[in-house]
C-alpha cells in the first residue's frame, strides 16, 4: 500500500501515539516491577538501588521510542499543523508514560501490604488510602508520589498504617539535624530532605530531553519522507484547478 503525502491521516496518527504511550507505559511498568523482584531484593546493595531508583534509567529507552514515534508519525498530519500542534500528542502522554513506574510501585506496596497483613488487596488498598491521607494529604497516586520521595522504605507493617503517632524516619532526621546550632549540619539536613526530588528531577530531564531529541530525530524522517514522495509523484504538487463557470450573458 503506497503512502500519498498529500492525503493526511490524522486519526491515524493519534492511533499510533495514543498505542506507542500505552505500550511504553506498560514497558515502564514491567521495568518497575522487574527492578523491585531481581534488584531491589539483593542483600546489602538492593537498598541503595532503590533509593536512587535504578529502575528509571529506562526513560532513556522508553522515550527515545516515544519520541521517536510520534516524531515519525507526524507523517499523516497536513503541512499546514504548526511545530506545538504536532507536538503536542507527545507533551500530553508523556506524564501519564513517566508515572507508569510510580503506578506500579504503588501496587506492588499495596499487594506487601496485603501480605504481611494477611489481608485482602481491596482490604489494603483501603488501609494505605487513609494512611496517605493522613502523612501526605491525598490517598491516591497524587499523594503516594510525593510521599515515596520523602522515605527510602515503605511501611508495610499493619501497625505502622495504623499508628496516628508514626513520624516520617527521614523528617525526624531532618529535625534533629537542623537542631544542631551549625551551619553544616544546616547544610547536610537541606540536602538530605530534598535528595529524593533531586534524583526524580534528574529522571524528568533525562525523559524530557531523550523525547524530545528522539521526537525530531523521527519529524525529520517524515519531512524526508513526504519530499521523497512528493518528488516521486510531481503531479501531485498541482492541484487541479476548478473548472471556471462562465458568466450568463447580460
Amino acid at each position: 500500500m503506497s503512502l500519498d503525502a498529500n492525503r493526511p491521516r490524522i486519526p491515524l496518527f493519534f492511533a499510533i501515539g495514543l498505542g506507542l504511550s500505552v505500550l511504553m507505559a506498560a514497558l515502564k511498568a514491567v521495568a518497575a516491577g522487574l527492578a523491585e523482584a531481581y534488584l531491589y531484593s539483593i542483600p546489602w546493595v538492593g537498598g541503595f538501588l532503590r533509593s536512587i531508583e535504578l529502575a528509571e534509567i529506562s526513560n532513556w529507552l522508553v522515550f527515545a521510542l516515544l519520541g521517536s514515534g510520534i516524531g515519525a508519525a507526524t507523517f499523516y498530519l497536513p503541512d499546514r499543523w504548526n511545530i506545538w500542534a504536532k507536538m503536542g500528542l507527545l507533551l500530553a502522554v508523556s506524564p501519564f508514560v513517566f508515572s507508569a513506574s510510580y503506578m506500579m510501585q504503588q501496587h506492588l506496596w499495596i499487594q506487601r501490604v496485603a501480605t504481611r497483613a494477611d489481608i485482602s488487596y481491596d482490604e489494603a488498598h483501603n488501609l494505605t488510602i487513609a494512611f496517605l491521607e493522613r502523612e501526605a494529604g491525598n490517598g491516591g497516586f497524587f499523594g503516594f508520589y510525593p510521599f515515596s520521595t520523602e522515605v527510602s522504605e515503605l511501611p508495610t507493617q499493619r501497625q505502622d498504617l495504623e499508628s496516628e503517632q508514626r513520624g516520617n524516619p527521614n523528617k525526624m532526621l531532618t529535625q534533629e539535624l537542623s537542631s544542631y546550632n551549625d551551619p553544616k549540619a544546616d547544610i547536610v539536613a537541606y540536602v538530605f530532605e530534598r535528595v529524593g526530588w533531586l534524583i526524580r528531577f534528574m529522571y524528568m530531564a533525562l525523559a524530557t530531553l531523550t523525547g524530545l531529541i528522539y521526537y525530531f530525530k523521527g519529524q525529520e524522517w517524515a519531512d524526508n519522507r513526504r519530499r521523497t514522495s512528493l518528488e516521486a509523484n510531481p503531479e501531485a504538487k498541482i492541484k487541479p484547478k476548478p473548472p471556471r463557470k462562465n458568466n450568463p450573458p447580460l
